[in-house]
């Protein structure tokens, strides 16, 4: 049996098993990392680079999805440095997000929202006009995609892939798949963090 390692986040030890990532491990001592892409079901894709943490020893900041943790390591997810990136980030992935907060069946309730009242510049420097892309189109009988929504998580990918094993979604440069047919609609729009994708019968 392999021994635990103790890990210090936030100035709080906390002792885990070891292969254990950094996110996983802030999230027993209660500290919330905030997070797109990362799914415990899924596979770590690493692609929303919200969850980055400063890590005592390292050059720059680290994805706690992907980072495991070792013994005696010192994580700080608060810092100067980690807000900054958190910040960019919300400003990068709402520079082509429509203004649907109204309408949208998330509303209320979407980590978008929350992150970025939470962590986000709060001023639009942006002043140029959208990207517009196909919003709320069928891919299938039960399943609608607003290509506007989609903030690139891949969790509706990696479900296709690694759960259902049917591969009907795919990202190519630029822009979403589309599928042709449909699979466990009720399972894979639950994944999604930004209802990009929404059951037929809510989204008509």
């Amino acid at each position: 049996m392999n021994p635990m390692v103790t890990v210090n986040i936030d100035g709080q030890d906390i002792r885990v098993e070891p292969g254990s990532n950094v996110l996983e491990a802030a999230e027993r001592l209660g500290v919330m990392v905030p997070r797109y892409c990362y799914h415990p079901g899924l596979s770590v894709a690493g692609s929303c680079r919200m969850c980055a943490v400063e890590i005592e020893g390292m050059p720059k900041l680290q994805i706690s999805c992907h980072t495991r943790v070792r013994d005696g390591m010192k994580v700080s997810t608060d810092s100067e440095p980690v807000v900054r990136m958190r910040q960019a980030m919300l400003e990068f992935l709402l520079v082509n997000h429509p203004l649907d907060c109204p309408v949208c069946d998330q509303s209320g309730e979407c980590d978008l929202q929350n992150f970025y009242m939470e962590h986000g510049l709060h001023e639009s420097r942006v002043f140029e006009d959208k990207i517009k892309r196909k919003k709320a189109f069928p891919i299938g009988p039960h399943v609608i995609l607003d290509q506007e929504r989609c903030i690139l998580c891949t969790r509706c990918v990696r479900f296709c892939e690694e759960v259902s094993e049917s591969h009907e979604l795919g990202f190519w440069i630029g822009a979403t798949g589309r599928s042709s047919t449909c699979f466990q609609a009720g399972s894979w729009t639950t994944t999604t963090r930004a209802t990009s994708s929404t059951s037929v019968r809510w989204g008509r």
